[in-house]
């Protein structure tokens, strides 16, 4: 039998470590990231000097054997799409009767792209090791009392800049409906954003988002708002919706635009540079509502300025406590922050590649 000298004997000992960290079989914490197996994630690349920022909407889904899939949709200041229709009709809620848009594909589960690969955990450190040598390692926090799980981005090679999201076990195609969301206390949901506008990126968090009282629109299936304040009469219509005409899913869709800028148009529902935000429900082990993760994909398509009248970031709206989160979820039937340190579990399973 052959022997080996003390340094190959090191070699081969680092090697057997970064295989282990590395195999899905391998040495590892046990089970999907804090037990969780779905969690709805917002990624976004936002350089205040560039114009071709980008953001990522996406559903990640972590099985026990080390294997994780994930379905996303994306927008970016390079690819010029203008708004697409919902197909939903917002009645006797916002002031305007008008069918809610959103950005281009989200109403659309057929626009989705899909990656799947392998997943390591160790504590509270999470990584990803996609199939084509992609990577993202994310920072883990149990939320809810356990019933939630919180994600941060902590390190990755795709060139995002900031990222968040939620995870738990309630299935995609469980829905929480609008009547519920209504309900909600939304003064205590927390608006956290990162956006992207005329070369500078915005940032808020810590206050609740603008609207804290949304009223049930006539088909039961949307949410409608118009606010202004006493420094600023004009007013703004607010509008939420599923993202597309069917219910079997938790994507939703934000949308708003100041009513003042219909008029000038002598429109009653603005067909310009709304505001379109593609959102994915927040919804615990319980069913309970928590808010959305969601981006911000308003590209300019009605001025001569270009890229430079885009809005384009990642937000979350997310309420932890209270008992507006309870409330009864629906299933379709059919089943119709910023950039840190490399984990050293990234480190290890990045060097067996």
């Amino acid at each position: 039998m052959r022997t080996l000298n003390a340094g190959a004997a090191v070699l081969f000992a680092a090697a057997l470590l970064v295989v282990s960290l590395a195999s899905p079989t391998g040495a590892r914490d046990a089970g999907p990231p804090l037990g969780k197996t779905n969690f709805a994630i917002a990624l976004g690349g936002l350089d205040a000097a560039s114009r071709t920022n980008w953001v990522r909407l996406g559903m990640y889904t972590f099985a026990p054997d080390g294997s994780v899939s994930e379905k996303h949709w994306s927008w970016s200041q390079a690819v010029r799409a203008a708004r697409a229709s919902t197909g939903n009709p917002a009645v006797d809620c916002a002031g305007r009767a008008c069918t809610v848009l959103t950005a281009a594909g989200w109403q659309s589960s057929a626009a989705a792209r899909t990656m799947t690969g392998t997943y390591g955990l160790r504590g509270d450190e999470l990584h990803i090791a996609w199939d084509g040598g992609h990577m993202e390692d994310w920072k883990l926090t149990s939320l809810a009392g356990g019933d939630l799980a919180g994600v941060e981005l902590a390190a990755n090679d795709l060139g995002a800049t900031h990222g968040f999201g939620n995870g738990s076990n309630a299935p995609w195609n469980s829905r929480v409906p609008a009547s519920t969301i209504a309900a909600a206390d939304h003064g205590t949901f927390v608006h956290r954003y990162y956006l992207w506008k005329a070369g500078r990126i915005d940032h808020g968090d810590g206050s609740p988002f603008w609207v804290t009282h949304w009223n049930l629109c006539a088909d039961h299936r949307c949410l409608g708002a118009q606010t202004h304040t006493v420094d600023d009469p004009v007013h703004t219509a607010y509008y939420i919706s599923p993202a597309g005409t069917s219910s079997g899913h938790r994507r939703d869709t934000l949308w708003h635009w100041h009513t003042d800028l219909a008029d000038a148009r002598h429109e009653l529902c603005y067909t310009g540079n709304s505001h379109v935000k593609p959102m994915i429900q927040i919804v615990d082990d319980e069913g309970r509502f928590h808010g959305w993760v969601g981006v911000e994909a308003s590209l300019n398509q009605t001025t001569a300025t270009g890229a430079d009248g885009d809005h384009i970031g990642v937000f979350r709206i997310l309420g932890l406590g209270g008992p507006q989160e309870s409330g009864p979820v629906t299933a379709s039937a059919a089943a119709t922050s910023e950039p840190s340190r490399t984990s050293a579990v990234a480190a290890a399973i990045s060097g067996a590649r």
